[in-house]
């Protein structure tokens, strides 16, 4: 797997931020700020549905990993624009087709490369990232991540991008989501995620989420909702001689 840490320690610390689907109002303060601050900018995934301006937040993420100034954690919107973009037969959600009609035919060519160099960025972009006891992931942990040698394959590839489902759905539509993978979350050792803006009780969450294990392992969820009606959250982190820490959250309304 990539691993960016040393990449991330010519900056003055990180910003790791949520989802932002689609919300460059968002974004673009998030990204003001990671600047001010001489932040790495890291994303846990999720560019686009939802918020109306998917090819600007799209753009601007490309043209800072151009720049070598941010990182990208791959996520199920995002997962599925990539195969749209190669070729594969997709059945787009109504978010989908909307961002498809708000990017338009006429920048199409350029929204979807864009996306493909971002995923396929071998040494800003990955499934997971680790630094130190920190692992950044969009929807779920697996096991094999404290693996000296990880095998990924389509069940691990599930458990990062969209994480664990029972097959049900609430009256919403959205899929009713298991959270057994919080237990393979080592002691001492931290996930951070984003995907699931209503973890654990099914409820939106209006700040960051903290939850530890019963072995001393925890799982922050980072999702506050950013282009579904709630706001942008991030955790900044620094680097210090016990490797890096989470040292506070931010918020960008």
């Amino acid at each position: 797997m990539t691993n960016l840490a040393n990449h991330v320690k010519n900056f003055d610390g990180m910003l790791v931020f949520g989802d932002i689907h689609g919300d460059f109002e968002s974004f673009s303060k998030a990204m003001a700020f990671a600047k001010s601050e001489n932040y790495f900018f890291m994303s846990l995934g999720d560019l686009v549905d939802r918020g109306r301006q998917p090819f600007e937040v799209v753009q601007a993420m490309y043209e800072m990993m151009y720049e070598g100034r941010a990182g990208f954690t791959v996520g199920n919107h995002d997962n599925k624009f990539y195969r749209y973009a190669n070729g594969a037969k997709v059945s787009f959600s109504q978010d989908g087709k909307q961002t498809l009609d708000d990017v338009g035919p006429e920048r199409m060519e350029d929204f979807l490369k864009m996306y493909v160099s971002i995923i396929e960025d071998k040494t800003l972009s990955g499934l997971f990232h680790k630094f130190d006891d920190y692992t950044l992931v969009h929807a779920a942990c697996h096991p094999c991540m404290w693996e000296s040698n990880p095998t990924i394959g389509k069940t691990e590839k599930s458990r990062f991008i969209v994480g664990e489902t029972n097959g049900e759905k609430y009256d919403d539509g959205y899929p009713v989501r298991l959270y057994n993978w919080m237990e393979d979350v080592p002691m001492g050792k931290t996930v951070i995620v984003g995907h699931d803006k209503m973890p654990i009780h099914n409820i939106n969450i209006t700040e960051p989420m903290t939850v530890q294990n019963k072995n001393g392992g925890k799982v922050v969820f980072l999702d506050t909702g950013c282009g579904k009606g709630g706001f942008l959250s991030g955790a900044v982190m620094l680097s210090g001689k016990k490797g890096f820490a989470l040292e506070r959250f931010v918020e960008f309304k």
